[in-house]
């Protein structure tokens, strides 16, 4: 098939195609492209839409699958078939569409990739916290029991002088 043929399929300019082919595409300029895609379309097979945009051999092409589990992940879609090529646009992903996109989604800071590191990170907070706190109990139960002794012993002192 041709470019322009497709082209005129989707219904887009020649000056669209021409952009994405010469430049190297980043994964939140192709998540968007392929959420608003996903929104026009209903569903798209990741690998037929990619192969449309970019050369077999290129970069982006082999990161198609990574990037549609990206957008999976971030529940803005979901797997039609059991081979995980086909997506569907959830009901997410449609409002992030119409917010903005997945620019305006990652702006919000709602993407899993900040939620993947956040919960080892905030993991080890809690343990370090659990830590301290520990060292503070110990500290004030050896604490108290110092004071309690020098009590102890000044109350046997003062009943010695008394009784002498």
């Amino acid at each position: 098939m041709s470019e322009k043929f497709l082209l005129k399929k989707q219904g887009k300019s020649e000056a669209y195609f021409s952009f994405y082919k010469n430049q190297d595409m980043l994964k939140e300029e192709y998540l968007q492209q392929l959420l608003n895609d996903l929104y026009e379309r209903g569903s798209l097979d990741i690998f037929d839409y990619t192969a449309e945009l970019f050369p077999l051999q290129s970069e982006e092409f082999g990161n198609t699958k990574c990037w549609a589990d990206q957008l999976v992940r971030d529940k803005m879609a979901r797997y039609a078939d059991d081979d995980h090529t086909t997506l569907l646009i959830t009901n997410f992903g449609r409002y992030w569409v119409l917010k903005g996109g997945y620019e305006s989604f990652l702006r919000d800071g709602l993407s899993t990739k900040d939620k993947e590191k956040g919960p080892s990170t905030e993991k080890e907070k809690l343990i370090e916290a659990r830590l301290k706190l520990t060292q503070y109990r110990l500290t004030g139960f050896w604490l108290a029991l110092v004071i309690s002794c020098i009590g102890f012993v000044l109350t046997l002192l003062n009943l010695y002088l008394l009784l002498r």
